[in-house]
């Protein structure tokens, strides 16, 4: 019986362990580590200095600002309203629109009012009418009294001819009767005659002051006249409102600016004064409030740094306008009174 065969056994060496690093001990009187924290010490020290340095510097110069962010965007918002009532007929702009000062925004139905224009031509043209037929009843009345005063101022020259005549006869007769050259009856006559002329003097100045320009008739055919101009300022008057009233139908923007909050319709009925859209102007400003021991230094005039967070942090830069003269707590619709135990210092 053969032996079986069998591997070898072979037993290997075993490896030899790692070398341990070397470990290297600075002697204590080394001064590379101590350099370098003195070098770092120093940079501290002058990074220190340089920002001291910077924060003086930065606050001398800005000494006096004063900060807030209680501070909003306020733009001075237009109601946009019609002055007269009707059914809306255009709208010619669109919400968010751009427009300019004296653009067209909405138009009323303008056939009411047009009406009443042509109303009103018409009774300015008939109190036109009637102020000119009392003008010419004003010199239709002058004209008469101008004729009567000639004939009146005739008939008096006339009369005062006879009386002067008559006296002259009466006289002579009176002489003759001394003379015993006339009868008594002759006498009488021209007596009578003399009373007679006298009287148609009389008679004719009294159809003379009857007769003068500053009569009754003139006077009612002058106050005619003046009633009747009246009624045409009043006529022309009433004009112009209803033409006034006719442009009211075309509602403009007051100023530059963007339309927003636009309600218009065509076909629906406005009243007057109703908010058909809202104008926001293009000039826009900053209202900012500020503490009590803010305020001390504030003038109109100085200049402003303005951060607007939709701007992403760019500056703008203005002046102050004005300064407010009271709270908005003292503005507001209940205001508060200390008087009720409020003694919080605002």
């Amino acid at each position: 019986m053969s032996p079986r065969n069998e591997a070898p056994h072979i037993v290997a060496p075993p490896e030899p362990a790692p070398e341990a690093a070397p470990v290297k001990i600075a002697p204590a009187d080394d001064p590379a580590p101590r350099g370098r924290r003195r070098l770092v010490l120093g940079g501290a020290a002058v990074a220190a200095a340089l920002l001291a340095a910077g924060w003086g510097v930065h606050a001398w110069l800005h000494r006096g600002d004063e900060t807030t962010d209680d501070a909003q965007v306020e733009s001075d918002v237009v109601a946009v309203a019609p002055r007269v009532a009707g059914a809306v007929s255009r709208v010619l702009v669109r919400e968010n629109q751009a427009v300019r000062k004296g653009d067209l925004l909405v138009e009323i139905d303008p056939a009411d009012y047009a009406a009443r224009v042509r109303q009103a031509e018409a009774e300015v043209a008939t109190a036109r009418a009637q102020a000119a037929a009392a003008d010419a009843q004003v010199q239709v009345a002058e004209a008469a009294a101008r004729g009567g005063l000639a004939g009146a101022r005739a008939s008096l020259a006339h009369a005062e001819a006879g009386a002067r005549r008559a006296n002259a006869d009466l006289q002579r007769a009176r002489e003759l009767q001394k003379g015993g050259a006339s009868t008594p009856a002759q006498l009488d006559a021209a007596e009578a005659a003399a009373a007679l002329a006298e009287g148609q003097v009389g008679e004719a100045r009294g159809k003379l002051e009857q007769s003068s320009p500053i009569g009754a008739q003139i006077a009612a055919a002058h106050a005619a006249a003046d009633l009747a101009h009246a009624r045409v300022k009043s006529a022309e008057a009433a004009l112009e409102l209803a033409r006034l009233q006719l442009s009211y139908t075309k509602v403009v923007a007051p100023a530059d600016g963007e339309v927003s909050r636009l309600s218009a319709r065509e076909g629906q009925l406005v009243a007057a004064a109703q908010p058909l859209a809202q104008l926001v102007p293009s000039k826009s400003y900053v209202v900012a409030n500020f503490k009590e021991t803010q305020v001390g230094g504030m003038r109109p005039g100085q200049e402003v740094d303005v951060d607007v967070d939709a701007f992403g942090g760019h500056a703008l830069h203005g002046k102050v306008e004005s300064l407010s003269g009271g709270t908005g707590a003292r503005f507001s619709l209940l205001p508060p009174d200390n008087a009720s135990g409020n003694f919080v210092k605002v």
